[in-house]
């Protein structure tokens, strides 16, 4: 069985920026076109609590 792997992150702290993103591209020394963490926005759904938080 493979092992995948998540991180949490406190949303209402969150800019957008994508920061975490490059800073795990820099950790591993990778190129711009390898990326093993990719953010992905979504929002609504029944998920969502109503004060905006999952």
């Amino acid at each position: 069985m493979t092992t995948q792997y998540g991180f949490f992150i406190d949303s209402s702290r969150c800019t957008g920026c994508k920061t975490c993103e490059l800073a795990c591209k820099d950790y591993k020394d990778l190129t711009p076109d390898v990326s093993f963490r990719r953010i992905y926005e979504y929002a609504g759904g029944d998920w969502q609590e109503d004060n905006g938080v999952w």
